[in-house]
């Protein structure tokens, strides 16, 4: 646990499976969008397949007691071969009704991966290589999605969508395989209660412990500020400056790239910075860059300020997970972790149409410059909610891998 993180068999096989599945998924996507188009040639039958991917994750407290409840690898490998199943179904529907149930299947078996993963990662890696490790994942995950649509797209395109589902099947076995050979022990819960009750203790212990709770709430506030802007890319790019596809294209890159970068630096800094003046550092410099994106008069002006955001967005990713991977007790991860993808889930819900909204009254240009005051404003009631916390912790200089109490 104490040599190298890379000299960690167990996280390195980890990282390579979640590495796979991660680049399956989003090839797995642009497939299935094609599949749709084909079959109805409706875009709200898409928007129906994405609502129908989301919809699980609003449950995802019941799932995270699972996490805290049951063997931990024996989730995550069942978790990882329904998927691969499910995949292969999608090789095979044709009806969308059908297609809708798989991929709700789908969503559902990854609302139990995500927070069982995360709650594993302490005993994968230990206490001292959380960070590192959070930044090589994040950093994996942001460069599947910069490049795995367009891997996808090239798949679809030369062997079709039923290879596509293929690959995305082999992906989640290849995985699979590699978590079966991880030692994970067993997850207790603390009172040996039911179900109902576990569930409440969780909520109960995130209700009362004021450093997780922020990073949970501030996740739900972040992501609901944030994405408010997201509507507005592809105005920007093509009415705002008239850079078409190309230019939209060079947005949704950058910001990628910036994702990568951000958790790159987490990486490189490890645990020799304090985890929480760096999430605000990021999180102002997210709602700056913004701002910056609103009032700028020149493309190449926004894809700087675009970039910046996306490195303050990966900086955010592995502050999140990490600071609530070493406060938050071990028993208890799954629950916390459930609850912050719920929020997620849902500030998503509501950001899209609401941002949606705004583009079509005011414009791309004020609808960035609202979410960047959005996203100061959410950091600024995180601050405020934290600052008896950070002030007793200055005090006490308390280490900061743990909580003296719950409350902590």
């Amino acid at each position: 646990m104490n040599g190298p993180l890379l000299s960690n068999s167990r996280f390195v096989q980890l990282w390579i499976g979640q590495a796979a599945s991660f680049v399956g998924d989003a090839v797995s996507m642009v497939a299935l969008v094609v599949l749709i188009v084909q079959i109805t040639g409706s875009a709200s039958a898409v928007g129906g397949a994405l609502v129908a991917r989301l919809l699980p994750t609003l449950a995802s407290p019941f799932l995270g007691v699972l996490a805290d409840r049951l063997d931990r690898r024996a989730i995550l490998v069942a978790s990882d071969l329904a998927r691969a199943l499910l995949a292969v179904g999608l090789v095979f529907a044709r009806d969308l009704a059908v297609l809708y149930v798989l991929i709700f299947l789908m969503g559902a078996a990854r609302a139990l991966f995500n927070p069982t993963v995360r709650a594993a990662f302490p005993s994968v890696v230990g206490g001292g290589d959380l960070t590192r490790a959070n930044s090589l994942i994040s950093a994996t995950f942001s460069v599947s999605i910069t490049v795995g649509p367009a891997l996808g797209g090239l798949l679809v395109a030369g062997i079709g969508v039923r290879a596509a589902f293929l690959l995305d099947a082999a992906t989640f076995l290849f995985s699979a395989a590699l978590l079966y050979r991880i030692p994970l022990p067993r997850a207790e819960s603390e009172s040996g209660e039911g179900f109902f009750t576990e569930l409440r203790a969780g909520l109960g212990y995130l209700a009362r412990a004021r450093v997780p709770l922020a990073m949970v709430a501030g996740a739900f506030l972040t992501v609901l500020a944030t994405d408010l802007a997201t509507p507005a890319e592809v105005f920007l790019a093509k009415q705002t400056f008239g850079t078409g596809d190309t230019g939209y294209g060079l947005l949704v890159g950058v910001w990628g790239a910036g994702m990568v970068i951000g958790s790159a630096c987490m990486g490189v800094l490890g645990d020799r910075v304090p985890l929480l003046p760096v999430y605000f550092v990021g999180l102002f410099a997210w709602a700056l860059a913004f701002v910056g994106t609103g009032i700028s008069p020149a493309f190449a002006a926004v894809l700087g300020a675009l970039a910046v955001a996306g490195v303050a967005n990966g900086i955010d990713n592995v502050v999140t997970d990490t600071v609530l991977q070493k406060r938050v007790p071990e028993a208890l991860l799954g629950r916390v972790f459930s609850v912050r993808f719920t929020g997620y889930s849902a500030a998503e819900t509501l950001a899209y149409p609401l941002g949606g909204l705004f583009v079509d009254a005011f414009g791309p240009r004020p609808t960035y410059i609202v979410s960047g005051f959005a996203t100061a404003g959410a950091g600024v009631l995180i601050l405020l909610f934290l600052t008896p916390a950070l002030l007793a912790r200055s005090n006490k200089r308390a280490p900061e891998d743990r909580p003296t109490n719950p409350g902590d």
